[in-house]
């Protein structure tokens, strides 16, 4: 007889935990989508468009000069002396060499600027997802990347959307 009271009593928490379970509140948002459609989102965006702009114009013009010089270097190859052509071929590897590390340099700059920005956007964000929760009983609040299927009543990417844009237009990046 105790047997079956510990039975019924394990059957009841499990079907009573799924009934907790089950009166959880959970919702999703799309926090690329936010990034790409909010007001602060798209200064974030175009910022370091401008800037990637900038660094593309400034690079393509140096390597035209380092064009220019390659071709006037081979032209001077039967005129110079082997010595003081391999001095000029060695200072020529030397710019194009630091020509790149530039590049990439650049590159990884605004990477690192997309990631911060994008941290400093979802810091934007934490306070008004906490804010909205706490008004509408929400128990959880999930990435959209982290969902497979989901009900798009369940989706509060819209609304956040609409708030962050009357409270936050743009975000300066450093």
């Amino acid at each position: 007889m105790n047997k079956f009271f510990k039975y019924i009593f394990l059957i009841f928490v499990i079907f009573y935990s799924n009934i907790l379970l089950a009166s959880e509140r959970i919702f999703f948002l799309d926090l690329d989508y936010l990034m790409n459609n909010s007001s602060a989102g798209k200064s974030i965006i175009n910022q370091l468009d401008k800037k990637n702009k900038s660094n593309i114009s400034n690079f393509k013009k140096i390597k035209e000069d380092l064009k220019n010089e390659e071709t006037k270097l081979t032209a001077q190859k039967n005129i110079l002396n082997k010595d003081e052509f391999n001095k000029k071929v060695k200072l020529f590897q030397k710019k194009l060499s630091n020509f790149r590390l530039n590049q990439t340099t650049a590159a990884n700059e605004i990477k690192t600027k997309r990631l911060e920005a994008q941290k400093v956007l979802i810091n934007t964000i934490t306070p008004i997802l906490t804010d909205y929760s706490d008004k509408n009983s929400i128990s959880f609040i999930v990435s959209k990347n982290n969902i497979i299927v989901g009900k798009s009543e369940l989706d509060l990417t819209k609304i956040i959307l609409e708030i962050l844009n009357s409270k936050v237009k743009n975000i300066k990046i450093k």
